[in-house]
């Protein structure tokens, strides 16, 4: 019941994000089919995302701790770290968006932190090091490849249909990764956008 419930939960909060981060790609103007396209590629590399967090956390927690945990039970660990990502639509609410996300972000590591505490049997401060560092590492890595991933998308996507992704809304699509990062779709810029346009402004 336990794995069945992480999993549930897992997929609910992947699918609440989709949906936060698919209602502002709508509001910006974004073609119907590559809002599909986008979509299934922010589900694939939320996915990996998280798949890249609990690897760090296993590794991290082996080398350091050097307590042999399998690594099926901290990927389960990772699912229940998903779980504040429920309220994951509430990043197009507009202007409060980003500071929504960065909120649900710091629940997910505070759930993962009190997570291998229990896993590994080992301190507040060497599991709080833990889940942070994990924390970090994917943010750093996500500033490196997200940018790539979202170029090769473009480019795969104007070679299939000859179109861009975007009719007139290039500022926030070139604001967002891959991702589609929620600082950067959740906050006032996509609304402020379509007044540029109307007064000829530039980003």
């Amino acid at each position: 019941m336990g794995h069945t419930a992480a999993i549930l939960v897992a997929v609910g909060a992947c699918a609440s994000i989709l949906v936060g981060r698919s209602v502002v790609l709508a509001v910006n103007r974004m073609r119907r089919g590559g809002l599909v396209f986008v979509m299934i590629l922010n589900f694939v590399t939320l996915v990996l995302t998280y798949a890249v967090l609990g690897l760090l956390v296993w590794v991290a927690g082996t080398l350091l701790i050097r307590v042999q945990v399998p690594a099926e039970q901290v990927a389960w660990a990772v699912l229940w770290a998903c779980s504040p990502l429920v309220l994951g639509f509430a990043i197009a609410i507009p202007v409060l968006g980003s500071a929504i996300d960065r909120a649900l972000t710091l629940w997910s590591l505070l759930i993962l932190w009190s997570i291998i505490r229990d896993l590994y049997a080992t301190t507040l401060l060497h599991s709080g090091g833990i889940a942070l560092g994990a924390f970090l590492v994917v943010w750093l890595l996500s500033g490196i490849y997200l940018p790539l991933l979202a170029r090769a998308r473009d480019h795969i996507w104007r070679r299939a249909t000859g179109r861009p992704l975007y009719d007139s809304a290039r500022y926030v699509l070139d604001q967002a990764s891959i991702e589609g990062s929620e600082a950067s779709l959740g906050g006032s810029d996509w609304l402020a956008e379509p007044h540029r346009r109307r007064n000829g402004e530039r980003p």
